[in-house]
């Protein structure tokens, strides 16, 4: 009960978000605000294009499916997104070298992404979302990363490729849906930063991959 009462006065303003202090509430916040940003900017996107016709569109089998595929592919996008943003801090606020960086975004990255439980899309393709995310650490940019918009490219370009919108009406979309994206990312960041304890999680992270002691 009390959980649920915390959310709703967050929900309101009322109540600012808790400390992220370990690796696996990271993860928590990663998993929730990707799913967040994707669901709302995709469902949001094909409401404003369907208009009127938006309720009908639920009692067409075949669109539910490809939403369901969309909304997977945008999540995975997004995860990654989140993923690299969070790396990138721990780079530039708690003296992260670039390799650790990178060995942290694929460890949150091997987390989330494989063996996800959805029924929509086979698994595999979330592995090749992982796949994907740990490419980009390894090239990462980490300075440019931890500003913001660099990061969060990826989940962007997965609406315009997935969303069940024909692709000439995607073509006169883009700089809206590209815009509503990136505002909801900006709060998601401003978030991420106010309650990113970034020592905290260097430290709880380091400790879970320190070796066994012989």
């Amino acid at each position: 009960m009390f959980d649920k009462f915390k959310s709703v006065m967050k929900t309101l303003g009322l109540r600012g978000e808790d400390p992220v202090t370990t690796r696996q509430e990271l993860v928590d916040f990663i998993d929730s605000r990707a799913a967040y940003v994707s669901q709302v900017t995709l469902y949001t996107y094909v409401k404003a294009r369907a208009g009127t016709q938006y309720p009908k569109l639920f009692e067409n089998a075949d669109f539910l499916t490809s939403l369901r595929i969309a909304r997977w592919h945008i999540y995975g996008a997004a995860v990654c997104d989140l993923t690299l943003f969070s790396a990138a801090q721990l780079f530039v606020h708690a003296g992260f070298s670039a390799e650790k960086a990178r060995d942290f975004a694929t460890d949150i990255l091997d987390d989330i992404l494989p063996n996800y439980p959805q029924d929509d899309i086979d698994n595999s393709q979330f592995v090749e979302m992982c796949a994907r995310g740990k490419q980009r650490a390894a090239m990462a940019d980490w300075d440019s990363i931890a500003t913001g918009p660099a990061a969060f490219q990826s989940s962007s370009d997965a609406v315009f490729r997935w969303a069940p919108i024909a692709d000439e009406l995607k073509c006169d979309d883009e700089e809206i849906v590209r815009n509503s994206i990136h505002l909801r990312w900006i709060g998601v960041r401003r978030d991420l930063k106010e309650v990113f304890q970034h020592a905290a999680i260097a430290d709880d992270w380091h400790r879970q991959n320190m070796p066994a002691s012989i």
